[in-house]
């Protein structure tokens, strides 16, 4: 059994160490639904539900109030969610930047739906192999993945490339990274974590990817390889800001604490959120984060990424030059090497063949 309360001087000191106290990030998950089978997650097998719209309508602006930069509309599929479109314009209006992770099945079907409101479009992609990118996801989504590229590309938006990384495709990183700089997209090199049945990434794994870490429209956080290889978050000296730092709403409408992956607190909303998150129960988790004894050797990169942002040390510093070169690969290196290909090339942007082009693509 966890102990709830902390002396006194532990508690202050704790307060003293979130720097920011307000959360900068919301994980909404609007849907449990899922239409892949993945390897590394376990969602598709809980019961699924659907966030009704007045309900998330509500709780956005009561996220404004709160102080949220980011709402990440996640699942489950997101694009599974019928008012995701209602979702995202809501959003915008409020001022939100927003994030959506596709497995690309349903994108070609409602691209057009969607297009202009997501700042951060992430698409799955686990292998430049068919075959074993259909085997990771469970079900055959490859050839949507590479449709929903060139059709993003018509619309006019610039999806990231998301390459979940296990044991057992980290051996295609090098061809990952050629086809993110052919297409002049940003690869998201993201480890895979430990959770459920799955035992997570090996050292030898994480230096690796560490090597791809200066290479171009390449995307390898830093901190979180260095916090990985550290054996991830001490109960005693604890580096997890979860809930100072992240909002996380199931699609039942309950805020849960410490976070998703493991919830021992669920409480109902009931259009309170505002209240609720300013409550004594969310102030006990706060000082709790990280501290709890499943907490030890976390490395749930979700919650660790914005964590590090709350305080300054070397993973701070680490992930903060990752995003520096995020943003200049992205916004800066893209736009003048596609205007600078499209003179040599005009038919350099055919997504189809690119792939094609790769070692041991599309077998």
């Amino acid at each position: 059994m966890e102990v709830y309360f902390l002396q006194r001087q532990e508690r202050k000191k704790l307060t003293m160490n979130h720097l920011i106290s307000y959360p900068i990030l919301c994980n909404y998950y609007i849907t449990t639904r899922c239409n892949a089978r993945c390897i590394f997650c376990d969602i598709y097998k809980k019961k699924g539900k659907d966030a009704k719209p007045e309900e998330v309508f509500k709780n956005l602006v009561d996220l404004k109030k709160i102080g949220v930069k980011f709402i990440d509309l996640t699942g489950g599929e997101p694009l599974l969610h019928p008012a995701l479109p209602e979702f995202l314009r809501m959003a915008k209006k409020l001022g939100f930047l927003t994030t959506v992770t596709t497995n690309c099945i349903l994108y070609p079907k409602r691209a057009r739906e969607i297009a202009g409101m997501i700042d951060l479009l992430h698409f799955s992609l686990d292998s430049p192999i068919k075959s074993e990118h259909d085997r990771i996801r469970g079900v055959p989504c490859f050839d949507s993945v590479i449709k929903s590229l060139h059709i993003a590309e018509t619309l006019g938006e610039k999806p990231d490339i998301l390459f979940t990384v296990t044991e057992e495709n980290v051996k295609h990183l090098s061809e990952m990274a050629r086809l993110a700089k052919s297409l002049h997209r940003i690869l998201l090199v993201n480890p895979v974590f430990s959770y459920f049945d799955n035992p997570g990434i090996h050292k030898e794994t994480l230096d690796l990817i560490l090597s791809f870490a200066s290479e171009p429209y390449v995307y390898v956080n830093r901190g979180i390889i260095r916090f990985m290889k550290k054996g991830g978050n001490l109960t005693n000296h604890p580096r997890c800001r979860a809930v100072t730092t992240t909002i996380v709403i199931s699609p039942d409408n309950y805020l849960l604490l410490p976070c998703y992956h493991k919830a021992i607190k669920k409480i109902p909303i009931n259009n309170n959120l505002l209240e609720i998150y300013q409550s004594e129960i969310v102030k006990h988790f706060k000082r709790m984060e990280g501290r709890f004894s499943f907490c030890q050797g976390c490395t749930i990169s979700c919650y660790f990424d914005p964590s590090f942002t709350y305080g300054i040390d070397t993973y701070f510093l680490l992930s903060q030059l990752s995003k520096v070169k995020y943003t200049v690969d992205k916004y800066l290196r893209a736009p003048i090497e596609t205007i600078l290909e499209k003179g040599k090339k005009k038919h350099r942007g055919h997504t189809h063949q690119l792939f094609s082009d790769l070692p041991g693509s599309l077998r």
